[in-house]
Parts: structure tokens; sequence; C-alpha cells
């Protein structure tokens, strides 16, 4: 398995049992008196799961199961969608708890478009059809 693959995966298991753990808190919350400031966990909870998890896991393993061309595949790109992805993700979800404007959010919407972007620049070459 590739070293990007590995730690694309890596760290989508980590955001895995953050969200898990984040979700436990927040259903723990309707059932137990617990402040009301608890709450505002639940967007990072979301962001965590969605973006951390699955979305960087299909990019973990689309990296690794694709098929390779013959010549040296350049691994930059899909290093550089893994960190804009995580920091897209990490300032959208910390955007509530940190008390910032709604344009920071925007930007981070931002870097996780360019990180799709970029990753799937990295992988169309890999692309072919069935009987090529």
């Amino acid at each position: 398995m590739p070293r990007v693959s590995v730690w694309l995966v890596r760290l989508s298991l980590v955001h895995l049992a953050l969200g898990a753990t984040l979700g436990a808190v927040l259903l723990v919350g309707k059932g137990v008196a617990v402040p009301a400031w608890i709450w505002i966990l639940r967007p990072l909870h979301v962001e965590i799961l969605l973006f951390g998890f699955v979305i960087q896991l299909a990019f973990g393993v689309a990296w690794w199961i694709l098929p390779r061309t013959p010549e040296r595949m350049p691994t930059r790109l899909p290093w550089v969608a893994g960190l804009l992805l995580n920091a897209g993700l990490w300032t959208v979800g910390l955007v509530p708890l940190a008390g910032w404007p709604g344009e920071i959010s925007l930007l981070a919407r931002v870097l996780q478009a360019v990180a799709l972007v970029a990753f799937a620049r990295s992988i169309w070459p890999r692309i072919r059809s069935f009987r090529g």
C-alpha cells in the first residue's frame, strides 16, 4: 500500500474515533442533564465524520486501488489534498467554538473544494477504461 494511502486511511480512522466519541457525548446529552454549550460540538461532529472519515477514507482507498501507470506517479498532490482537506475540516468545525466570523468558514470550504480538485487531478491519469 502506498505511503500516502496508509496515512490517509489511518487519519480517517482517527477521525472516526473522534467523531464517534463526540457523537456519544451528544447522545448522552439527550438523556442526562449536561451543559447547554455541549450542543455547539454538533457541527464539529458532522465535519469530522463526513470529511475526516468518509472523504479521507475514499481518498486513501482510491489512491491505493486505482491502477498505476508504468511511469512513476508523483505523490505530492495527494499529500497536499489531504493537508488541505484536514485544514478545511478543522477550521469549519472550530468556527462555532472559537467564535470566528462566518467568512472564515467560507474560506475553509474553499480549502476543502481545492483539496477535492487537487485529488481529482492527481488520480485522473490513473482512470482507464476496462478495455484500455
